[in-house]
C-alpha cells in the first residue's frame, strides 16, 4: 500500500511539474528515493518516506464483518490500521542549479496547495485500491530539520515535508466465524416440585 501511495504521487508530481516547467508529458522529474550522503545530485526531485506513524484517533475497534448482506454469519477480522506516511519532497539539483531547486520545490507546494485531496475518482492505475489520500503540508522546526539531515547523513537540500494521511492498511485474514445475535431473551425452567 505504501508503494502504491507514493508511486501515485510521484506520477501526480512528475505530470504536473512538466506541465509548469514546459517538459514533455513522458520526462520523469519526480523520483522516489532514499536521500544520504551518495546522493547524487540528478536534478530532480526525490520523495523519500521519512515516517510512518499510526492514526489512533481514527482507530476502528470493528472486529467483526457480515460475509454476505444476507448471510447469518460474521466472520471476525482484526481491524484495518490507518497509518499516516511523512513523505520528504527535496530538490536533488547541482549547486549551480541551486535557483532552478528553490523554484521546483515551490512547484511542488504550489501542486499540493492546488489538489490535496485525492479521492477514489482521483486515483488512477493500481492506486485505485486506496481509498483516499490527504496531503498535508507538515512544518518542522530548525531543530527537527536539522535533525532530519543529520540522521539521513546529507547536507540539506530545498525540501518540503508532507504528512499523507489515513492509508488504509488491512489483511482481512479471518480469525474466526461467528453468528449473528437475532434476539434476546430468557428461557425458564420450572422446578419440580419434591
Amino acid at each position: 500500500m505504501i508503494h502504491l501511495a507514493l508511486n501515485f504521487l510521484r506520477q501526480h508530481l512528475s505530470k504536473e511539474l512538466n506541465l509548469k516547467l514546459g517538459l514533455t508529458p513522458a520526462t520523469d522529474s519526480v523520483k522516489i528515493s532514499p536521500v544520504n550522503k551518495d546522493t547524487a545530485p540528478d536534478n530532480k526531485i526525490h520523495l523519500t518516506l521519512v515516517n510512518i506513524e499510526e492514526e489512533k484517533i481514527l482507530k476502528n475497534q470493528n472486529y467483526y464483518r457480515k460475509v454476505t448482506p444476507d448471510s447469518d454469519f460474521y466472520t471476525v477480522v482484526n481491524p484495518e490500521i490507518k497509518v499516516n506516511l511523512y513523505v520528504l519532497a527535496s530538490a536533488q539539483f547541482e549547486e549551480s542549479n541551486y535557483t532552478e531547486a528553490l523554484k521546483q520545490i515551490s512547484y511542488v507546494m504550489t501542486i499540493f496547495q492546488g489538489k490535496n485531496v485525492f479521492n477514489q475518482q482521483d486515483l488512477t492505475g493500481d492506486a485505485q485500491t486506496l481509498e483516499t489520500l490527504i496531503v498535508e503540508l507538515y512544518t518542522q522546526t530548525i531543530e527537527q530539520n536539522n535533525g532530519l539531515w543529520q540522521a539521513m547523513g546529507s547536507n540539506p537540500v530545498p525540501a518540503v515535508m508532507y504528512k499523507v494521511r489515513l492509508l488504509l492498511i488491512q489483511d482481512n485474514k479471518m480469525a474466526d466465524q461467528v453468528s449473528e445475535v437475532k434476539g434476546i431473551g430468557i428461557d425458564l425452567v420450572k422446578k419440580s416440585q419434591v
